[in-house]
């Protein structure tokens, strides 16, 4: 009878590394095989870029080495700067018109083995065919790059550039911020956004967000900073309110004053998501999506729905209803009219922050810089990443 015998792989066999070797095995364990991942950015929102860049790191952050490639139009002066604030190793293919994207086929990622020299053809080393922009792991599509879930696991902040820092930091000195005290940020959607003047249900009136600088400064004895765009209503200058909605471009200095204020209180929106990538304290107000509060550090107060039948909605019970979601909500507007929607009061916000004041009486000043958990590298891509939905509502 004929016999078989299985034989398992040994050291001699790994040393003689062919490209099949390279291309299937040790996935991230080495910086010459880093797990590649490939992301195609469809959207120009500010805040959804920056939790595009934000998931991706909670993908590559399981390896001891990754490269993330992400592709992207160039037609908005704060991508570079989001993408930027993705602390590992990465790359960019920037595109100068949408039509690039389109571009990006099947083909595409299909890197040829072998280069001609000359007149000679020869194969490329398996390194350089790994590391072609070409090569990738994992396709991570548009419809998965959002984050729904409260992760089973750490999170990976995002950080600053460590060389813009102390220049960032002086910045917000020269600004009037004094950094021997607190402060917290804050932001509420206006709909007269250069890139995006389309009001919606997110949209909270100026008159009752702003008194909440006062208050902050006045009653807790702290400081401000305002995030946004330079279209937003003025506010008069006081000593310990900085209004960085005012300079133009200024994603960078906003991002840092996100990564170190003590807490935020924040109306929805796309400022937002600067506190929620580098895991900041946040209080929420006029909530009216539930995955906007799924991290453990997210406070939730939201908006008051009211039924045509007079049924009022608010926190748990709007949560349960399935009407805590902007398009849900749209949708039943459009099919039985009659719907109210009240928005949270300066009374409310106020109250927010003082609740964001007692949780956070570990932070005397600036916060420290956001660092990352230890890092559990288990080289595996597991999709999707376990978790669950939790919401955390203030009880007012």
């Amino acid at each position: 009878m004929t016999k078989f015998r299985t034989h398992i792989a040994g050291e001699a066999f790994f040393r003689n590394a062919t490209p099949y070797h390279h291309f299937r095995l040790g996935l991230g364990e080495s910086e010459k095989r880093p797990f590649k991942l490939f992301v195609p950015i469809m959207t120009d929102n500010f805040g959804d870029i920056a939790n595009v860049v934000h998931l991706v790191l909670q993908y590559a952050g399981r390896f001891a080495h990754s490269i993330a490639t992400f592709a992207f139009t160039d037609n908005r002066p704060y991508k570079r700067h989001l993408l930027a604030l993705y602390p590992l190793p990465y790359q960019s293919i920037i595109l100068t018109a949408a039509e690039g994207l389109n571009q990006l086929n099947i083909p595409f990622f299909a890197p040829r083995h072998k280069v001609k020299i000359g007149d000679e053809t020869t194969y490329r080393t398996p390194e350089d065919i790994v590391m072609d922009r070409r090569w990738h792991d994992v396709i991570f599509p548009p419809a998965h790059q959002h984050q729904v879930l409260n992760f089973d696991r750490p999170l990976i902040p995002c950080q600053i550039p460590q060389q813009f820092e102390s220049r960032l930091h002086h910045k917000l000195v020269e600004l009037g911020l004094k950094d021997d005290r607190w402060f917290c940020c804050m932001h509420y959607r206006e709909p007269n956004y250069h890139w995006k003047h389309v009001p919606n249900f997110r949209d909270c009136d100026p008159a009752v967000y702003l008194p909440l600088i006062d208050y902050v400064i006045d009653r807790l004895g702290g400081q401000v900073v305002r995030l946004g765009h330079p279209e937003m209503r003025d506010h008069p200058a006081r000593p310990g309110f900085v209004d960085l909605a005012k300079i133009r471009d200024s994603t960078f200095l906003q991002a840092f004053a996100a990564s170190r204020a003590r807490f935020s209180v924040m109306g929805p929106g796309g400022g937002t998501c600067l506190v929620r990538i580098f895991h900041t304290p946040l209080g929420l107000t006029d909530a009216g999506g539930w995955f906007d509060g799924v991290e453990n550090q997210h406070y939730l107060l939201t908006h008051t729905v009211v039924t045509p039948e007079g049924v009022v909605l608010r926190q748990e019970a709007l949560f349960e209803s399935g009407l805590m979601n902007q398009r849900a909500l749209e949708i039943e507007i459009a099919r039985r009219p009659g719907y109210k929607i009240i928005k949270n009061t300066t009374e409310q916000l106020c109250q927010v922050a003082d609740f964001m004041y007692e949780i956070t009486t570990d932070v005397a000043g600036w916060r420290d810089r956001p660092e990352a958990p230890k890092p559990i590298h288990d080289n595996k891509f597991t999709w999707p990443i376990g978790g669950d939905v939790r919401t955390q509502f203030i009880d007012l």
